[in-house]
């Protein structure tokens, strides 16, 4: 790819947008919040949907849907 092109491509990037349950598909997710000593980080994700099967449960990461 010449540069020009590769500038182009590097300029219309998007970001990965709203993250996603990857079992019901819904945007309902949040990050499960976990300390260690002093830092706190994303331990995983839950779902917020009563209806989802990971409802309250912990998956590794959210889905970001399909790309354009």
């Amino acid at each position: 790819m010449p540069k020009r092109e590769e500038e182009y491509a590097a300029a219309r990037r998007q970001p990965r947008g709203q993250p996603l349950c990857p079992f019901c598909g819904r945007p309902t997710v949040y990050p499960r919040k976990g300390r260690r000593f002093l830092f706190s980080r994303t331990v995983g994700w839950s779902c917020a949907n009563e209806r989802c099967r990971m409802y309250r449960r912990t998956f590794p990461s959210p889905s970001y849907g399909a790309g354009e």
